[in-house]
């Protein structure tokens, strides 16, 4: 099935899952996007951000079936990023999550490579520009190096990237890293992080700047490192007004205090458009501390109370979600994750659902979302 939002700017933000019972994987991945390229040729978009999830021992079929249906749409040499995540309802094919950009001339974006290899693209809108990274670490020279050392190198080269071609790492909003076996390095995965946006200037040791808003979570790499990162970066040109800004929950500290270096959320608002990126976000009070400890039911309402605090910091509801991946560490906790979503009238929602560890061992459910508003400067700045 696929969720197709559009809006006012230059994004959309498609979300493709299975509808019933899935199929071989290959010939699912390739229905998959024969339906996601026909809905991209009907709006004129290109994609800038993709990310598959699946059973890591199914990757190369699935991809093998996204390049059977690239034949037929030769449009894109975006390169996707297989997030291994096994799907909550079985099977191997989990779902597909895509932000979309229309260019201001209708012109192919312009690919980022390194070293001849693709690994991202450029997009001039109308409203902003934007850039994005995937899968930095399959980049990387392979060599014997601890998990830490192995994050800090993917953070360098993502940099690397950025400054070669013409952009910072102070414009990006949004990362997104999985991890290989996140319970037994976070905290090292976490200084990693810091010590590098200490050097960057996101990180001051006082209070924070504009730093991205992220998702943390396992996800085994398909090319055998033990990081994967994707990032978004927007910024405006001369022409275009875009504004930036953290989102605030008054039932959560920020993350920094507790040593992550995120944002719990960012909303990027141009002359159309607020997108609000909420990071991956779970059952975490005001002191950083994991509440409802051992109650799945529990933990999933406080955290969807934690993201409907962050939308309605900058006048959003959970019904303007228009992308959402819920990560479940026991598979046998779907049956109540469901009825939960429905009480919440949140059963609709394009949302990928996984089975993955979070970032504590006590923590039972992680949700990250994306929300896009309407806007107008003046009106509610």
């Amino acid at each position: 099935m696929l969720f197709a939002t559009r809006g006012p700017g230059d994004l959309d933000f498609l979300t493709w899952t299975p509808d019933g019972v899935v199929g071989e994987s290959r010939s699912s991945a390739r229905t998959a996007y024969q339906e996601i390229f026909a809905e991209l040729e009907s709006r004129g978009s290109e994609i800038l951000q993709e990310r598959i999830f699946g059973n890591i021992e199914a990757a190369e079929d699935i991809l093998a079936g996204r390049t059977e249906a690239t034949r037929e749409h030769p449009r894109t040499d975006s390169p996707p990023t297989f997030v291994e995540g096994d799907p909550c309802s079985g099977g191997s094919f989990a779902g597909i999550h895509l932000i979309t950009a229309r260019s201001a001339d209708h012109g192919t974006p312009k690919s980022i490579d390194h070293n001849g290899t693709i690994c991202g693209r450029q997009v001039k809108g109308t409203e902003a520009s934007y850039l994005s990274l995937s899968d930095v670490a399959r980049l990387a020279e392979p060599r014997d190096r601890t998990p830490a050392e192995d994050a800090r190198n993917t953070l360098n080269l993502a940099r690397e990237l950025l400054v070669a071609n013409g952009w910072s790492f102070h414009q990006v909003r949004r990362t997104w890293f999985y991890l290989d076996d996140i319970l037994s390095w976070y905290d090292d995965f976490n200084r990693a992080r810091n010590e590098v946006f200490v050097e960057l200037g996101l990180l001051n040791g006082s209070r924070p700047g504009v730093i991205p808003a992220s998702t943390g979570i396992r996800g085994r790499n398909m090319h055998g490192h033990r990081c994967t990162l994707d990032l978004l970066a927007i910024r405006s040109d001369k022409s275009q007004r875009v504004e930036f800004d953290l989102l605030h929950n008054p039932l959560q500290n920020e993350a920094p205090e507790y040593g992550s270096a995120f944002s719990r959320g960012l909303t990027v608002a141009t002359a159309s458009s607020r997108y609000l990126f909420v990071s991956g976000t779970a059952s975490i009070d005001e002191s950083g501390t994991t509440i409802h400890g051992g109650s799945f039911k529990r933990q999933t309402r406080r955290t969807l109370d934690n993201i409907e605090s962050l939308l309605a910091s900058r006048g959003a509801v959970m019904d303007d979600i228009c992308q959402a991946t819920i990560f479940i560490k026991d598979q046998d906790d779907l049956s109540k994750l469901t009825p939960i979503l429905r009480s919440r009238g949140l059963d609709g929602i394009p949302m990928v659902c996984t089975v993955d560890d979070v970032c504590r061992d006590d923590l039972l459910v992680e949700i990250d979302a994306t929300a896009m508003m309407p806007h107008r400067f003046g009106n509610d700045d």
